[in-house]
């Protein structure tokens, strides 16, 4: 009676150590890996999940929390920043802590079209938005990023329509560069 007891507890525990090991080995670090591969994804506009930041989808820009927040989960979120709020022109600010050739001249552009774009299309009375770099600064409008698309940005948010209109045409080097000739000013 007690051997038989003995060897379930004995075997009891074998098993506790293998899924331990299994867990702390082979689980825990295929996550990790995981994550950081999500996380690289997020910098990029053009593999960044739209599903992510829907939920930052807001009315009114006066809301700081949330444009925060909104840009803290797109790309260039990894270069220190701050933001300011100008209701009365229902315009933010967005004040970036490095210069535009320190983080890639090209990567900072393309971002700075996704960012704009979602931007707008999740915060529906939001007119314009400033980025201002270590030495320069862009400004964008509402107006001019919707005549780009010629449609209303909100529209552009279901799935398919978001990586065939936004996310795709940013590999394309002279959508990017007319974007920023039409669009972004200095």
């Amino acid at each position: 009676m007690m051997k038989a007891r003995n060897k379930i507890i004995v075997c009891l525990a074998i098993m506790g150590i293998v899924l331990f090991g299994l867990v702390q080995g082979v689980i825990i670090p295929r996550n990790d890996r995981k994550n950081i591969q999500y996380m690289a994804q997020q910098q990029n506009p053009t593999t960044h999940d739209l599903n992510s930041i829907l939920k930052y989808k807001n009315k009114y820009m006066g809301n700081a929390s949330n444009i925060i927040n909104l840009f803290h989960n797109l790309p260039l979120n990894n270069i220190p920043m701050s933001f300011e709020l100008f209701p009365d022109k229902l315009t933010a600010e967005v004040n970036y802590k490095d210069t535009i050739e320190n983080i890639n001249e090209n990567k900072a552009k393309k971002a700075l079209i996704y960012n704009s774009t979602v931007a707008f299309a999740l915060i529906d009375n939001l007119e314009g938005i400033n980025y201002n770099f270590t030495g320069l600064t862009y400004k964008v409008s509402r107006s001019d990023v919707e005549k780009w698309y010629g449609q209303n940005l909100s529209d552009l948010l279901k799935s398919e329509e978001w990586k065939s209109k936004v996310q795709d045409k940013l590999e394309e080097n002279e959508y990017v560069n007319g974007f920023i000739k039409a669009v972004l000013k200095r």
